[in-house]
């Protein structure tokens, strides 16, 4: 929307995925978006058979999972609105990269936008040096949890001989604690598989223009900006006008590893200077609140989840990131934050600060603001999804498509039992009984505890509107 694509509505497009494994990506945005429609396509047969079932529990009546790989997918006559490939660029051999752009060009509607992820050069070179010790560590291990666990073993050991006196031990002993991080899957997928081929961002936008896609943007829009380089850096990408020769010398500055690339029909014009009116139309959320009071000027600053900052002493603008700050985490249509007597250089300040705060990663905005409420109702409902996942984990999608963990059995009891029907007091009672039939005493503060616990669960945006 920023760029003037004029993209299809969320609530009513289309959306394919290329690669969905289980659909633990796809589902959510279909249990979210029920008036949009959704295919997801995968070559493994237990992961379509995982997320049919959960397809099928959930009744979620807009979401189609198909057995079959990329490069023998015939799509339907009917074009998308949005197309994601999430982790397959880099993984899979040259015929099915080039059948997967090819797809994202047949299947895009006029205005669609294909989102591409893929690891990138040249900060690849680190992570495929750290990949490489570990496809020779587990070698002759057939096992998938066994090869995940010897990747673990053999991280903890390196990330504890690395030393920060040496260059080399202090760079990998980051790469080394960043993959620790990860989850089983996560690292199983992205560096014991059998192919990992990072690429330059200049190879990769020539590819999708070898198949009729251009660069449009990055997914994350401050991963594009250039103020978080040094001044005279900054100064002189600005002063390379081509996007691509500047997102490839950013990459360059930054040792990129990863990128999240959208792309479009190359028909398309693009306007890549983004009007600040535009984000009116928007919604924003974010938790970012002032850092302090005031100064003797009256400028107060707002400090960011990432430690990004703006400074303002524009009382509208103020007040805006107050209230969106106070809506976390729900989201604020923009014109709400505008004072009905603002005149246009008014509107344009709050607008402005909002796009500074979206480049610089303090805000988010928003299309189709996420479907939540901050405050428990009278029968508060989590997402059936939410519901169905804490049955058998910790790890729920709230409603803002994040993973969140619920580590105790009795938070993840009551998500279970919010489906809209309870009343406090059935609440109550539903939880003593849990607690009585596992063995444990009922507190005498049960009813603040639970009042707590919903304020926690709208806190984490796992509460329906």
């Amino acid at each position: 929307m920023l760029f003037r694509i004029d993209p299809a509505p969320p609530a009513e497009c289309r959306v394919l995925e290329l690669g969905c494994g289980d659909g633990g990506n796809l589902v959510p945005m279909a249990v979210a978006l029920p008036g949009a429609q959704f295919l997801g396509i995968d070559a493994s047969e237990r992961a379509i058979a995982r997320g049919r079932a959960v397809v099928e529990t959930l009744g979620v009546a807009n979401a189609t999972l198909e057995v079959t790989a990329i490069e023998r997918f015939e799509p339907p006559h009917e074009p998308f609105d949005y197309v994601i490939a999430h982790g397959v660029y880099s993984w899979v051999e040259d015929p099915v990269r080039d059948r997967l752009l090819e797809l994202c060009r047949a299947v895009l509607a006029d205005r669609g936008i294909a989102y591409v992820s893929y690891n990138a050069l040249p900060g690849g070179r680190l992570s495929g040096a750290l990949r490489d010790m570990l496809v020779f560590h587990t070698a002759g291990i057939d096992d998938p949890a066994e090869r995940t666990e010897g990747a673990r073993a053999l991280l903890r050991l390196l990330a504890g001989s690395w030393s920060d006196e040496h260059d080399f031990g202090a760079i990998m002993r980051r790469q080394a604690e960043r993959l620790l991080e990860r989850s089983d899957e996560t690292l199983f997928h992205d560096e014991l598989a059998a192919i990992n081929q990072p690429v330059y961002f200049h190879e990769f936008v020539a590819h999708a223009a070898r198949h009729g896609l251009q660069y449009l943007a990055e997914a994350d829009f401050f991963e594009m900006q250039t103020g978080v380089l040094p001044e005279t850096a900054s100064d002189e990408l600005l002063r390379v006008h081509d996007p691509v020769r500047r997102e490839q010398y950013l990459d360059f500055i930054k040792g990129r590893m990863f990128r999240q690339t959208l792309l479009c029909g190359a028909e398309l014009e693009i306007d890549r200077s983004p009007q600040p009116l535009i984000v009116e139309s928007l919604a924003v959320s974010s938790p970012a609140r002032p850092a302090g009071d005031p100064d003797r000027a009256g400028r107060v600053t707002f400090e960011g989840p990432t430690g990004s900052t703006l400074t303002t002493d524009h009382p509208f603008v103020t007040r805006a990131l107050e209230q969106v700050a106070g809506s976390w985490p729900a989201a604020v249509q923009v014109r709400d934050l505008i004072p009905a007597e603002a005149n246009d250089d008014e509107r344009a300040a709050v607008c402005g600060a909002l796009l500074r705060c979206y480049a610089g990663n303090i805000v988010q905005l928003h299309a189709a603001p996420p479907p939540l409420t901050t405050s428990a109702g009278e029968r508060p409902e989590a997402s059936p999804l939410a519901r169905h996942q804490a049955r058998s984990g910790e790890l729920v999608t709230n409603l803002r498509h994040t993973g969140v963990r619920i580590e105790d059995d009795l938070g993840r009891r009551l998500v279970v039992l919010l489906d809209g029907t309870r009343d406090r007091a059935q609440l109550l009672h539903e939880l003593a009984t849990f607690l009585r039939d596992t063995g444990r005493a009922v507190p005498d503060d049960l009813e603040g505890g639970l009042e707590r616990s919903l304020e926690g669960l709208a806190g984490l945006a796992l509460l329906r509107a």
